[in-house]
């Protein structure tokens, strides 16, 4: 029997599983309503991505491809031919336009996941806290979207917002960022032509993307809850209070969570 090829799918849900079976008893916590509800919307999250991709490849581009083929045979017949010839129009432009747009798709999809991440988990908070990104920008200057901080996610959501703001041509929206690694170089008077090929390996480098992403929100998400939840309590004889027992793993968790935020970041501590 032909072993199944897993899609980048299958490999994130399989990391964030692997993840997942590290808290104790984990079995037994997924009876949790509030950690099933999380571990589901992660699930379907990743699903989103991975079926805008699939969309875009398996009918938006066959369904511009007829438009460029129709269009081709139309030119070819009419008797306006040599006056269209002489405007060097692209038939090619509708697959290119698609494929970015497919873009602006599959970032949507990311961004609007991510954002709703971060708020299911300050409402899953058993106790009212300090927003989570705001937390994660204070304590560890680590700013969840700042898209630009991941090459995988920079890429898309430069194409993305070349798209939208830019009629495609590769330009900076805010030129206080830098230009994806594989742009520079490229015409800001050119638009972006991205193949399917590409556009396939990009989205499946964004649904990656997303595993380092969640460990890293989720590292945060552990130490604000220890911090904040670390209050004086009447001493017991002989045993350390919680306080002293989070100020003996504080700096061991802050190096953690650094390393882990280093390896979204593409840049390692």
């Amino acid at each position: 029997m032909k072993k199944q090829i897993l899609s980048p799918f299958d490999h994130a849900i399989m990391s964030l599983a692997q993840e997942f079976a590290k808290i104790p008893d984990y079995e037994q916590k997924m009876k949790d309503p509030d950690l099933k509800k999380l571990h589901t919307f992660v699930a379907v999250g990743i699903m989103s991505i991975h079926d805008a991709k699939s969309l875009v490849v398996g009918s938006f581009v066959p369904a511009a491809n007829k438009v460029i083929a129709n269009a081709k045979n139309q030119f070819n017949r009419s008797i306006f031919k040599q006056v269209l010839t002489s405007l060097n129009y692209d038939l090619e432009a509708t697959r290119h336009e698609t494929i970015r747009l497919g873009y602006v798709f599959a970032f949507h999809k990311f961004e609007v996941f991510i954002k709703q991440l971060m708020e299911l988990m300050d409402e899953l908070a058993d106790i009212q806290l300090m927003p989570l990104n705001k937390f994660a920008k204070t304590r560890f200057n680590f700013e969840p979207t700042q898209w630009f901080r991941n090459q995988s996610v920079h890429v898309v959501n430069f194409i993305s917002n070349c798209t939208k703001h830019q009629d495609g041509l590769c330009k900076l929206s805010n030129p206080a960022y830098a230009l994806p690694a594989e742009f520079i170089g490229h015409s800001p008077d050119e638009k972006i032509a991205r193949t399917v090929q590409q556009f396939k390996s990009d989205i499946d480098a964004l649904i990656a993307a997303v595993v380092p992403l969640i460990k890293a929100l989720n590292s945060v998400f552990l130490y604000r809850t220890f911090e904040q939840l670390s209050e004086p309590e009447k001493p017991i004889a002989g045993v350390p209070s919680m306080d002293e027992v989070w100020a003996s793993v504080k700096n061991q968790q802050e190096l953690l969570i650094k390393l882990t935020i280093g390896q979204y970041e593409n840049n390692p501590v």
